[in-house]
């Protein structure tokens, strides 16, 4: 018999994605990224290091290193972490999991496929360079080159800093092509231009981004168009994280599971939406609103060898007030607003 785990003891917590759903109860910031250093010359296995400003001074032998965090903090993030590794980022993924953080990247070239399969095992954002990861949980850059406005020229790694600072400190109500990369004087398009990548361009006003994606290509049930969108599947994220940290801080184990006390999450749930409402992050104009998931919870009856004339027939409200075991089935449906990214005008003349 296989050994079992806490997943297999404890009840689950689902909160199943379709067309456009949503994350929160009480609205979060973001903006924390993770920056991977591989540094051969540690005695021990990683070093931590967390910048909270772009205000600090490094020794003159890391002043590569100084200067790409002052580029992730130009971009708009909050918080900088840097964890040094000795060896890979293998060695350090439980320090990685422990870490607060929305956005991770290293410019380790070896190291790209590590971030792909970290964050698409884990569902947590990653960047990387030229990687056709398939996942909205990664964003991938492909430009192979640029020139910084000063002149210098950097490889398209080298470009990472500068794009995950943009990423992660665009407000939820933005996207990342209103930015123009001001310290970009120019890039290298790509050899081809492809689907999944989030490729920088140049423009009359500068270097700005062609379309703000994630990898995600292969669509299916599950996975639709609107979740190529950076912009909507962090709102999907930050939504997911915080019904369940409210869920499991404010209402796992402290109510007995009758309908009347479900409302009460369900309550503080539609509260939150109208949050995200006035925010600009969901659709005012769209019923958006958290309920019983009653498919959901006469398929768990019937699947438990309840009759499923009997049950199919009860109306709706009764199957909410049969509540299933120690279990709640929250259905989210949501409308996030994507970003304005392009325009088709027509002009008619008289």
């Amino acid at each position: 018999m296989a050994k079992l785990t806490l997943k297999d003891i404890m009840a689950t917590i689902e909160v199943i994605f379709k067309q456009r759903v949503a994350n929160l109860i009480s609205v979060g910031t973001k903006g924390r990224v993770l920056f991977c250093v591989k540094n051969e010359e540690l005695t021990e296995t990683s070093r931590l290091r967390v910048f909270g400003s772009a205000v600090f001074d490094l020794d003159a032998s890391e002043a590569t290193l100084e200067k790409q965090i002052k580029q992730i903090f130009k971009g708009g993030a909050v918080e900088v972490n840097v964890l040094e590794y000795q060896d890979t980022i293998a060695g350090v993924v439980e320090q990685i999991n422990v870490l607060k953080w929305d956005w991770i990247f290293t410019i380790d070239e070896l190291e790209q496929e590590t971030i792909v399969a970290y964050c698409k095992e884990n569902k947590r954002f990653g960047l990387v360079h030229n990687q056709k990861a398939d996942s909205m949980w990664v964003v991938s850059n492909n430009n192979p080159s640029a020139v910084m406005e000063d002149g210098t020229g950097i490889n398209g790694f080298e470009l990472l800093p500068i794009l995950a600072g943009v990423i992660a400190g665009c407000p939820y109500d933005k996207s990342i092509s209103n930015v123009v990369f001001n310290e970009l004087k120019s890039v290298t398009l790509p050899e081809e231009i492809e689907f999944g990548q989030c490729t920088l361009y140049n423009e009359e006003e500068g270097v700005r981004v062609a379309s703000p994606v994630n990898t995600l290509v292969t669509l299916g049930e599950n996975l639709t168009e609107d979740m190529k969108s950076i912009c909507i599947v962090e709102g999907m994220k930050r939504l997911n994280d915080d019904i369940v940290y409210a869920f499991r801080t404010g209402y796992k184990g402290k109510y007995k599971n009758k309908y009347d006390n479900q409302c009460l999450f369900f309550s503080a749930c539609n509260y939150y939406l109208e949050q995200l409402e006035e925010l600009g992050i969901l659709d005012p104009d769209y019923d958006n609103k958290v309920d019983v998931n009653v498919k959901k919870q006469r398929q768990m009856w019937i699947s438990v060898g309840k009759d499923a004339d009997v049950i199919n027939k009860m109306s709706d409200l009764d199957i909410k007030k049969l509540t299933f075991k120690n279990m709640i089935y929250p259905l989210v449906n949501a409308k996030f607003l994507d970003a304005i990214e392009g325009m088709s005008m027509e002009v008619e003349m008289y």
